[in-house]
């Protein structure tokens, strides 16, 4: 079977741990510091960084760190892994939810332009700020969404859990939010053996180090000098990460390949609806290749495909506002949305797949009649 993710071992990882946790350093090592030097070194970002123990955790210090009087609204997409929209919900935040534009997934800025100009007085003096979700590696027009957020004094968070080493306009799009967040969860483009995640931020920085750490600095555990979490990477994850970060840019390449190989040899294909477009200025990390295949051809692709040895996903199966606990505040038109769901597949794009096993997947695609 080929696998949809796979799981980056390194040996020489593994034999080297040992040689560190001889100093009994489990949390708040050196470590942990080194990596996010060279984290953000590699992005080549001013901000702030800090990790914590998951992508979650990361977008709830974000809005922690974010807390504004009287603002408890989020705008954001309905397309996206549970926790863009149950965090906000964990702070007894309101969410609106933004339709994305045909064909991409992605937050439509159009849309998002229009509900600011036209929604009530009284919802738009309580919204706090934008979460944009940057799915599959691809991100929107920063440059103009950054111009929108601006002039409505909103403050603006990107998840990029599967966009770290994506680019807009040659910069790291980290780069272009207030606070972003990311995850190292082992499905991700740098991934440790667990969980983890980081924060990126341009405000506060011992106010953020307080909220990971049980509100206690690393020199008086004894003193609560905030109300804080335990959120801390621990060192073990620390140390896998910071020899994995090296393989990022090499990691990057393999999967701009994968998706060239499959754009190339897929893109005439009679079961695709449409080819998806994404933004001329963005240099994706390519973490996944989503393709829209005909509606009524979905379910009988997975299977086929299934039974050939080959493991695609729907990858999100409903949209966040379809669960009883995440509803909208203010309900507005998700039909993009909700079509792009109906037709979305991904094919295995992990940077372990052989050359075989890719002409495998696209011959198998290719010869499919139903």
């Amino acid at each position: 079977m080929i696998k949809f993710f796979q799981q980056k071992k390194d040996v020489k990882i593994l034999k080297n741990i040992n040689n560190y946790f001889e100093k009994d350093i489990w949390v708040n090592g050196d470590v942990t510091f080194k990596f996010e030097k060279k984290l953000r070194d590699s992005l080549n970002i001013s901000h702030n960084v800090i990790s914590c123990n998951s992508g979650s955790d990361a977008l709830l210090i974000s809005m922690m760190l974010n807390n504004k009087l009287g603002k408890n609204i989020y705008l954001t997409t309905p397309i996206s892994y549970i926790a863009s929209a149950s965090i906000p919900r964990f702070l007894n935040l309101q969410l609106i939810y933004i339709d994305v534009k045909k064909n991409n997934f992605l937050m439509c800025l159009d849309k998002l332009e229009e509900f600011l100009k036209t929604c009530p007085r009284k919802i738009k003096s309580k919204i706090n700020g934008i979460i944009n979700v940057e799915l599959f590696g691809q991100t929107c027009d920063l440059d103009k969404l950054k111009k929108i957020s601006k002039k409505y004094n909103l403050t603006l968070i990107g998840d990029c859990a599967q966009s770290l080493g994506t680019k807009f306009k040659n910069k790291s799009s980290i780069s272009y939010y207030d606070y972003a967040t990311t995850s190292f969860y082992p499905t991700k483009i740098l991934s440790c053996y667990g969980d983890g995640g980081a924060v990126f931020f341009k405000g506060n920085y011992k106010k953020a180090l307080l909220l990971k750490n049980n509100g206690h600095d690393l020199k008086d555990k004894s003193s609560c000098l905030k109300i804080g979490m335990n959120s801390r990477l621990d060192s073990l994850q620390a140390f896998v990460l910071l020899k994995e970060i090296n393989q990022l840019k090499k990691t990057i390449l393999i999967k701009q390949k994968i998706f060239n190989f499959y754009k190339k040899l897929l893109s005439k294909s009679k079961f695709i609806s449409k080819p998806i477009s994404f933004h001329k200025n963005v240099k994706s990390n390519n973490y996944i290749y989503p393709l829209l295949i005909k509606k009524n051809y979905r379910s009988k692709f997975l299977n086929s495909m299934k039974r050939k040895g080959i493991e695609c996903k729907m990858f999100y199966t409903k949209m966040l506002p379809a669960n009883k606990l995440l509803k909208p505040v203010v309900k507005t038109n998700l039909d993009n949305a909700k079509k792009c769901l109906q037709q979305l597949v991904c094919l295995p794009s992990h940077e372990n797949l052989k050359k075989k096993e890719l002409i495998k997947i696209v011959n198998s695609f290719n010869k499919l009649k139903f």
